[in-house]
């Protein structure tokens, strides 16, 4: 090979390098959201049935982010209309909102003495966003495994929040772009008092 062909495959080669390496980094990502559990979670997919592989893959990626093990059971996954997550909500303490047109619209309700995560019917699974929703009912399912107690209903918010926010941040999101929750309503909404 010439001199010049030498320089030209080092000048590719320099070029391809940065994005070789963020190709295995975002693959890597991918692995470590699997966790073992051989399901690979593609966005853009509908998911078909979220209470069974997907939810133990998310366990296994909310498992390694709090530290805990995950449960030996896990929380079933019901659809229902949206006027009846939000009839839930006011049985229960923890859910999860998404601002819609001015106002708050509920879309996913943890019931901890059923063990269910209820979810509006129009939820498909095929987006960081959605797939978050499960993250953060997942969170409330180990806290109440492991029986953590919280001060107010507001903080036990706080944790899901924060790894709904690491998941949402895998995929370059964000609660306040995929839901519309700023810092200061964060804050609000996870502080006892407030």
């Amino acid at each position: 090979m010439s001199g010049f062909g030498q320089r030209l495959v080092a000048a590719i080669a320099l070029l391809v390098a940065p994005l070789t390496s963020e190709t295995r980094a975002r693959d890597e990502t991918i692995e470590r959201l699997r966790l073992g559990s051989g399901f690979e979670i593609i966005i853009g997919e509908r998911q078909r049935d979220p209470g069974g592989r997907l939810l133990k893959a998310l366990a296994i990626w909310v498992g390694a982010k709090l530290g805990h093990p995950v449960p030996t059971s896990l929380p079933k996954v019901v659809f229902r209309p949206e006027h009846l997550v939000a009839a839930l909500r006011f049985k229960q303490h923890v859910s999860e909102f998404m601002p819609q047109g001015g106002r708050t619209s509920i879309i996913s309700v943890y019931d901890s003495r059923e063990k269910i995560i209820y979810l509006r019917e129009s939820w498909s699974g095929a987006t960081a966003a959605d797939l978050s929703v499960l993250v953060h009912e997942l969170v409330h399912h180990f806290q109440e495994e492991r029986q953590t107690k919280f001060e107010c209903d507001a903080e036990r918010g706080a944790k899901a929040f924060e790894l709904q926010e690491k998941w949402l941040r895998l995929f370059g999101e964000s609660l306040e772009e995929a839901f519309q929750i700023d810092p200061f309503t964060l804050l609000v909404r996870t502080s006892c008092g407030m």
